[in-house]
């Protein structure tokens, strides 16, 4: 058996998970709540953004009717934009703290949510599920629209890109989409890209099952999946594995089934809503740009690829960031502007 990079990796104890009911509606507002400390570590993702500005997140726990998400917000309260950025398998809200700085310092509301499981926000084995994630998302982009409406763009990481589509396909709301990658889970060809081993996939159909017979049975993410693929600095990738709050997390055998059958509202030929801008790290070798191309090509939305130089699955290499920046930015800033949807963006 192959040693990955993260193994050896000694995961602390998780919080006890408090059970919760299981309503897909948003039952109220924010109510006020002292924020809950971050470990030290999660202010390390920071160092690999030198030139990014320094973040200032305010940080709030979203009631809904499915549980909590504890999140980040940045940037202006009278924003003529709101990006949510949607983490992936290995992320969570504050790894992101400088992305969202960039943003907030352009003039943009950034949220960036801990998915349930994820960072700091708990939640029964049951409610860590990948259709549970999208519906604590349109709960919260409904919550915001109803404090201040205002256009919302999605920006998803990894496989928090199809989550971001999910969304994207069901809400009233979101304007724009952005992905780093597109990559369909129920595709053959991703899964054999996703998971660990070849034989993994046989087992796909039987983790939903082995959830509910085991009451939620968490195993490390990094057993199914290439996590020691994250970033090509190995630095980043040995952060990621450690951090118990993403890339070493424990998850249930759920999760992961229901990454891989969750099916969008609307197919990619019969998605219309929103355009779509993918930011897909050139040198991606966890999610190569090939795999994500077979969902990206069949969009019918006005669509944009850009490829990030150098950068790797996690992109903080040069060119390919500024690259980013310079990208997004405008992006945004015309979702904000509320120019035509099909004047956003040139067809790829």
């Amino acid at each position: 058996m192959v040693r990955s990079r993260c193994a050896g990796v000694k995961l602390p104890v998780r919080p006890v998970q408090h059970h919760v009911a299981e309503q897909p509606a948003y039952t109220g507002p924010m109510p006020p709540r002292a924020p809950v400390p971050y470990p030290a570590l999660s202010a390390r993702y920071a160092d690999f953004f030198p030139d990014q500005p320094a973040a200032t997140p305010r940080s709030e726990t979203f009631h809904w009717a499915g549980g909590s998400l504890q999140l980040d917000r940045h940037g202006p309260a009278d924003a003529d934009a709101t990006v949510v950025l949607v983490h992936g398998a290995g992320g969570y809200g504050r790894m992101f703290a400088p992305l969202a700085a960039g943003l907030a310092d352009a003039g943009h509301e950034v949220l960036a949510p801990d998915l349930p499981g994820y960072g700091l926000s708990a939640a029964p084995w049951n409610a860590i599920d990948y259709g549970a994630w999208k519906q604590a998302l349109l709960a919260l982009i409904e919550a915001e629209q109803q404090r201040r409406p205002r256009p919302i763009v999605l920006l998803g990481a990894s496989i928090g890109g199809y989550l971001a589509y999910l969304v994207a396909a069901e809400s009233p709301w979101v304007r724009g989409l952005v992905a780093t990658t597109l990559a369909d889970p129920r595709d053959p060809v991703v899964q054999a890209a996703l998971v660990r081993q070849p034989w993994m996939r046989a087992l796909l159909p039987t983790l939903r099952p082995l959830s509910r017979l085991t009451r939620g049975l968490r195993v490390p993410v990094r057993w199914f999946t290439h996590m020691q693929r994250m970033s090509r600095d190995p630095a980043l990738t040995a952060l990621v594995c450690a951090d118990p709050l993403g890339g070493g997390n424990r998850v249930p055998l759920g999760l992961l089934g229901s990454l891989f059958d969750t099916a969008p509202a609307l197919e990619p030929e019969q998605f219309q809503r929103c355009p779509v801008l993918m930011l897909h790290p050139a040198c991606d070798d966890w999610t190569p740009v090939a795999i994500s191309d077979r969902f990206f090509q069949r969009l019918a939305a006005p669509r944009q690829r850009v490829l990030l130089e150098a950068c790797g699955h996690f992109p903080i290499e040069q060119p390919g960031l500024d690259q980013l920046r310079d990208a997004l930015l405008p992006f945004v800033q015309r979702i904000a502007e509320q120019l035509d949807g099909k004047s956003l963006i040139a067809e790829a």
